[in-house]
């Protein structure tokens, strides 16, 4: 079940639906297993065959993980900008604020920033929307 709510925007009164943690918007497969994936810590021997996504579908993956990863740096660091206020010398950072949520957040680090992105106004969908 995916929770739907009105916006309480006077203005707005659009429904947004509020994906669970574990899934991915426009994914058929959890969070979780993508990560796992992604970051190389998991393959086929793992998991049964029936379940483990085809090599086009982890090709597709990777190539909108990488996309992702560049997009979230950017939106992250603007979002904490507006959100805490933070000094321009902040933007102009070259420490990666994702690789910091990665080793805080060792697992469920992709739901969390995927989270980020979309309630603080961003997208997950890479350029081509694979």
């Amino acid at each position: 079940m995916i929770e739907r709510r009105t916006c309480s925007n006077k203005n707005c009164g659009r429904c947004h639906r509020l994906l669970p943690d574990m899934l991915v918007p426009y994914k058929q497969y959890e969070a979780q297993l993508i990560e796992d994936v992604i970051e190389g810590v998991l393959n086929e021997d793992d998991i049964p065959i029936e379940v483990f996504p085809c090599e086009a579908t982890i090709e597709r993956w990777r190539k909108w993980a990488s996309q992702l990863i560049h997009d979230a740096e950017g939106q992250i660091r603007s979002a904490a900008y507006r959100i805490l206020d933070l000094s321009e010398e902040f933007l102009g950072s070259t420490e990666s604020l994702l690789e910091r949520m990665k080793e805080r957040i060792t697992c469920g680090w992709l739901a969390v920033t995927l989270r980020l992105m979309i309630n603080t106004g961003g997208s997950c969908l890479a350029s081509d929307s694979s």
